[in-house]
């Protein structure tokens, strides 16, 4: 199945730019896709230079947050200009911040967040990492508490290709399967085709197969939502732990979570090498006319 350009950047989205790994290690975006927040990395390489990169983020994705690491050096670069320049051309600063390594004086603080914080009027913070990362992970997770980077969802749906898929039996005896649609932590949706699966809503059938890029897991679902879509039934159902309660079992949750996250880093990137790879620096504008693509 192929997933639409509009579904893969539909939310609230959080890019870290040129992050330094040793402070905020790439395992902490998986912690906080767990909590609701749908953040991914922004590296650098010689083929693609990060203001192209920048350009193409802030023209494809309308609700997002960018975070400038500025102590990443790039030779004949001004983290300063770059990011005056970009406020001015976009005519916004609420959505950008400024993350930076642990300065030996607080003058040399002080100094940093005058420049990005009032000068430049940066309203997403400046952060000063320390040098423990794990102190890191609860100051960055404040951070994106503060400037709203859930957005208006509470769970994240990873939108699925055809290497993820479901198995059951339910009823009397009736077999369905199939790929599925997207999955989240609490909930998943299918699309059966023609009249659909005989089951009533809030009906539970146990022991589902799930495989999601190889990772293998069973669970009990409750049928919460049902709507006929272009001939074919479009259902939502909700985990249910082994005890009866919302949700999946923890243990089944944990291992999860990596697999998910990858699902969506993996969209999320594979589309914007897409648009790197096509779009050149005076072509930007031309993102409108691939929203309808698939992938």
């Amino acid at each position: 199945m192929g997933i639409s350009v509009s579904e893969i950047v539909t939310g609230r989205k959080t890019f870290f730019i040129l992050p330094d790994t040793s402070l905020i290690p790439e395992t902490y975006l998986e912690d906080y896709f767990s909590i609701g927040y749908e953040c991914y990395f922004i590296e650098n390489d010689k083929r693609v230079h990060i203001q192209k990169k920048v350009d193409v983020i802030i023209s494809l994705f309308k609700d997002l947050i960018l975070f400038f690491n500025i102590d990443y050096n790039i030779p004949g670069f001004e983290w300063d200009n770059y990011v005056r320049e970009l406020i001015q051309r976009h005519d916004n600063a609420g959505g950008i911040g400024i993350v930076f390594a642990k300065r030996q004086t607080k003058d040399e603080r002080a100094r940093i967040e005058n420049k990005y914080l009032y000068e430049m009027g940066v309203r997403c913070g400046c952060i000063q990492l320390e040098y423990q990362k794990k102190q890191n992970f609860e100051l960055i997770a404040k951070i994106l508490f503060a400037n709203q980077a859930q957005g208006r969802r509470k769970t994240i749906r990873a939108l699925c290709t055809s290497a993820c898929t479901y198995s059951c039996t339910y009823g009397n005896g009736q077999s369905a399967g199939g790929v599925l649609q997207d999955i989240s932590l609490s909930h998943f949706t299918i699309l059966s085709p023609g009249t659909g699966m005989n089951i009533q809503l809030y009906e539970k059938i146990h022991d589902i197969h799930f495989n999601i890029r190889g990772f293998l897991f069973r669970s009990d679902a409750l049928l919460v939502m049902e709507r006929p879509i272009n001939g074919d039934v479009l259902y939502v159902f909700a985990f249910v732990t082994s005890s009866g309660a919302n949700g999946l079992d923890q243990r089944v949750k944990q291992l999860l979570i990596p697999n998910m996250y990858k699902l969506l880093n993996t969209n999320c990137k594979t589309l914007l090498d897409q648009l790197y790879n096509k779009l050149d620096n005076e072509a930007i504008t031309e993102i409108e006319e691939v929203e309808d693509d698939i992938l």
